[in-house]
């Protein structure tokens, strides 16, 4: 399965999307690999996606503990 593309496609979608809903905010690169909290590097997500992205990075990153805590937390 392809993870990678799985978390692009869902990070592609909620770019440009307004939610009336309540969001999460995510680091599209996270932090633990240098990502910043700049506004380019910043998604709103449901707390579903929110999840599942966090999910994916594990997949796509099984070394990365710091991916690993932040999937747990």
């Amino acid at each position: 399965m392809n993870y990678r593309l799985i978390y692009e496609n869902l990070i592609n979608r909620a770019r440009n999307r307004k939610l009336d809903i309540y969001t999460e905010s995510h680091h599209i690169v996270p932090r633990c690999m240098n990502g910043d909290n700049s506004k380019e590097n910043l998604v709103d997500l449901t707390p579903e996606e929110h999840y599942l992205a966090h999910q994916l990075l594990v997949k796509i990153y099984p070394t990365e503990y710091g991916l690993i805590k932040a999937a747990v937390m």
